[in-house]
């Protein structure tokens, strides 16, 4: 059965007739009689008595009455809540720390201007981490580079980006040199099992190097930065956040004889449902960190 079964019976038993019951829905009056006749073969009950040409709700319609009644004010609540939350929406969506620095302030800051109602919560981790909040519903989206390790979830590949070798244009060292010859510098990097680091560590280890010494291993990119900036080592940055340094010329690019790239993914799960208003929050993301890998 469902809810337009319930809300043609309410109106028969409202109009006392099938005939006007359909005047009022604006339909067929058989369509309205198949329509009772539908509920009293699954229920096998006898809903309705008649007497010269009138209805008259027997006791298994009077029960039926009271609960289609509870059924349909419940649904009814349902659509005034989903109409809010359509009106009033939030959208919580998690990134990588590279992208949550360079992407989410854009997004938080477009939102505002295009669809001030939207309101966002933003969420930083490791893409494990993220993973297992979009798993659990806590994240509508989240924004992660390199492999997905959760086969149930749902990536749309977003595109390709580059991790950068910088450093300050007082560092002693070549303009290019092999990704091989890194190790004899002083080397600021994320942390083991980044995904700036997973692809570097990679790399060296088709060059045969599997461990390596960093001077400096950060969760950060801001303090890779600000040590690169200070001349101390030679940092790996993706070029996203590497950009605006290079450009200004406070960083110089160290060219590698081997390309660091890594693949970008929107991860959701797979059934996951947006309202109107979210699914534009969705795509202004999407546009954005398009932008962002392109410029």
């Amino acid at each position: 059965m469902t809810i337009r079964h319930l809300k043609v019976f309410i109106k028969v038993c409202e109009c006392e007739s099938i005939s006007k019951a359909a005047e009022e829905l604006f339909v067929a009056q058989p369509s309205v009689s198949q329509t009772i006749k539908e509920l009293e073969d699954y229920y096998h009950v006898i809903l309705f008595d008649r007497v010269n040409r009138k209805l008259f709700l027997t006791k298994e319609g009077e029960v039926l009455l009271a609960k289609a009644k509870e059924v349909v004010n419940g649904f009814k609540e349902f659509e005034a809540l989903a109409n809010k939350d359509d009106l009033n929406p939030s959208i919580k969506v998690g990134a990588t720390m590279s992208f949550g620095e360079f992407l989410l302030p854009k997004f938080v800051k477009e939102l505002k201007e295009k669809l001030p109602e939207v309101d966002p919560h933003i969420f930083i981790d490791k893409a494990s981490g993220l993973e297992e909040k979009v798993i659990k519903g806590d994240l509508d989206f989240a924004i992660v580079e390199g492999l997905i390790a959760n086969e149930s979830l749902k990536a749309t590949e977003i595109g390709e980006d580059s991790l950068v070798c910088v450093a300050s244009p007082t560092f002693n060292i070549p303009n290019k040199i092999k990704l091989v010859d890194l190790t004899k510098y002083d080397l600021l990097l994320r942390e083991v099992g980044s995904p700036s680091r997973r692809i570097l560590d990679y790399q060296l280890a088709l060059k045969g190097i599997k461990i390596i010494r960093p001077r400096l291993e950060s969760i950060s990119n801001n303090v890779v930065i600000s040590m690169a900036l200070s001349g101390v080592g030679i940092g790996i940055l993706p070029s996203t956040l590497a950009k605006k340094y290079l450009d200004d010329g406070t960083l110089k690019e160290i060219q590698l004889d081997v390309p660091l790239n890594r693949r970008l993914y929107i991860i959701t799960t797979p059934l996951k449902k947006f309202n109107k208003i979210s699914e534009k929050a969705f795509n202004i993301c999407i546009t954005l960190l398009k932008q962002g890998i392109t410029e």
